[in-house]
């Protein structure tokens, strides 16, 4: 899923070709709902977007990746 993770952690979720640009947020409830249709696994190419990848590997790992501990 092409992802370009905004800065505003509220900014709503915007259908771009192959994924999302939202925010922090609308992010956490779009893979909740995956979530809840079975998907397991998401592969998520943060390329293009601009912000630096770094930037956003640390938001993910921080605020995002604590909502969804392995099993």
């Amino acid at each position: 899923m092409l992802l370009d993770l905004l800065a505003d952690p509220a900014a709503p979720a915007e259908p771009i070709r192959l994924g999302l640009r939202t925010g922090r947020t609308a992010l956490l409830d779009h893979l909740a709902a995956m979530a809840d249709l079975g998907v397991a696994h998401v592969s998520l190419n943060l390329r293009p977007g601009d912000r630096p990848v770094a930037e956003v590997l640390h938001e993910l790992a921080e605020e995002v990746l604590p909502h969804f501990p392995g099993r």
